[in-house]
């Protein structure tokens, strides 16, 4: 159907068979289920409570196969499990905005211990340095050998995560 065949007063013209029939907008009636991401995402956010799950947009489209019997795209399956993520922890910059009244409860409850947190100009995160007074009292009785491991960062945030580590005097 094309815009042209629909008249000012909403009727439009359905040529089947020889046939001409006439209807209005209202009746068109579409034989063709429609599932959107936010109703998927509201479906699967139950699945996703549990962090430890391992919950893929795989799994999420073999589900709607069988709960709905509705096939769906991989990349719908992706973004519905995004929102769902998305409703359940909050956006992960949310994250970021309560590091400093984090790292203060830390400073109170470790006195002594050696927490720093750097933005830039713009107010964003830069770097984290955390050393906790115990860490810091035991490296004493440790072994001179240091261990220092990087690990790179995935998702929204890029970067890296460095921790260093030693074994101690008793060799455990």
């Amino acid at each position: 159907m094309k815009a042209s065949d629909i008249n000012k007063s909403g009727m439009f013209r359905i040529r089947a068979f020889n046939a001409e029939h006439k209807c209005s907008l209202k009746d068109r009636v579409y034989s063709q289920r429609q599932v959107t991401s936010n109703l998927v995402g509201g479906i699967v956010k139950t699945k996703l409570v549990d962090h430890k799950r391992k919950y893929t947009p795989a799994d999420i489209k073999k589900d709607m196969k069988l709960d709905l019997g509705v096939d769906i795209t991989y990349m719908l399956a992706w973004r519905a499990k995004e929102r769902a993520l998305i409703s359940l922890r909050g956006m992960p910059g949310g994250s970021y905005n309560k590091l400093p009244e984090y790292l203060y409860i830390l400073g109170i409850t470790y006195p002594g211990s050696h927490i720093r947190l750097q933005k830039t100009n713009e107010d964003r995160f830069l770097y984290l340095f955390v050393a906790l007074d115990p860490f810091i009292k035991g490296f004493d009785h440790c072994r001179p050998v240091v261990v220092v491991d990087g690990s790179h960062l995935r998702g929204p945030y890029n970067g890296t995560f460095v921790a260093a580590s030693t074994t101690d005097g008793a060799s455990i």
